[in-house]
């Protein structure tokens, strides 16, 4: 008898770098980043024995469940495979919500990588590439099995890496959480003002990617200079992770989390961070959690 029930670890991600690279006629702006996985993770279940669609979460507060990233992947993917009839995910959050650490899509690409592990007619990986696209730009390399990954346009072209050594990661949560939609507003405001285009990116080699010293050399995210204007804690908070030697401190993705890799574990006095933020250790990931099927 096949699995009707999965738990996967729906880890988080860091932008080792985020460029800005053009701006679509749509709105949408095209990226190129460097994902990386890290161990710090949600806890997702997955069962297909119900005929009923349940959501269920614990640990934050996501809002509606029809806006919740994990209830529409499950509904996305039902509805592309014709299966299963009824669903019911359980979502133990760890990850913050809007922090940049791709929290809600990774759910998302737990919730779709357990459901084609349990479908007896498992999709192709292009069709569940194509169902978690559609979800957002984090969902696509959310659901590879890929713990590195360069990312083009709007995360729908990826490039698996081999991974880095494991580092220390040390996240700040600044208390505070930011839209990606806002971001990305303040940014483009702030292009139009200057009347100025993205700046062209630097060409990469691919052994850029593969050596620490060389990735933490690559640049900044484009996307911190405009969050700061509007949170300078951001700022404040880049430095404390400067000053205790990280050899990359940076926003991840559209904020308000900010990330410092260390070679080594450090301690970081919490008076120094702005009022109401916490500090989070974790590592990045060699590897991505398996899918785990349940009798």
């Amino acid at each position: 008898m096949s699995a009707s029930a999965a738990n996967v670890e729906a880890q988080g991600k860091i932008n080792l770098f985020l460029r800005i690279v053009a701006r679509e006629a749509s709105g949408h702006h095209q990226l190129e980043t460097l994902f990386a996985r890290i161990e710090l993770a949600d806890s997702v279940r997955v069962s297909t024995a119900t005929k009923a669609r349940e959501l269920h979460v614990t640990g934050a507060e996501v809002g509606p469940k029809e806006e919740n990233l994990a209830w529409r992947a499950a509904v996305a993917y039902t509805d592309a495979a014709s299966w299963p009839v009824g669903f019911r995910v359980d979502v133990e959050k760890r990850l913050p919500v809007g922090g940049g650490l791709g929290g809600g899509s990774a759910d998302a690409g737990a919730v779709l990588r357990a459901l084609n592990a349990l479908n007896p007619k498992p999709l192709p990986p292009g069709a569940l590439a194509s169902i978690a696209f559609q979800l957002g730009a984090d969902v696509p390399f959310l659901t590879t099995d890929a713990p590195l990954a360069l990312g083009w346009g709007r995360g729908e072209r990826l490039l698996a890496l081999r991974s880095l050594p494991a580092r220390e990661v040390v996240l700040i949560l600044p208390g505070f959480s930011i839209s990606t939609a806002a971001a990305f507003g303040w940014y483009a405001a702030d292009a139009a003002a200057r009347e100025g285009a993205p700046e062209a990116p630097a060409a990469l080699s691919i052994d850029d990617l593969d050596r620490w010293d060389a990735v933490s050399r690559l640049g900044v995210n484009d996307l911190e200079s405009v969050v700061v204007a509007h949170h300078p804690e951001i700022e404040q908070c880049r430095l404390v992770l400067g000053s205790a030697g990280a050899r990359i401190a940076r926003m991840s993705g559209s904020g308000a989390t900010v990330f410092g890799v260390f070679d080594r574990r450090v301690t970081i006095d919490s008076a120094t961070l702005p009022a109401g933020a916490t500090l989070v250790q974790t590592r990045t990931c060699t590897s991505v959690a398996p899918v785990r099927l349940l009798d």
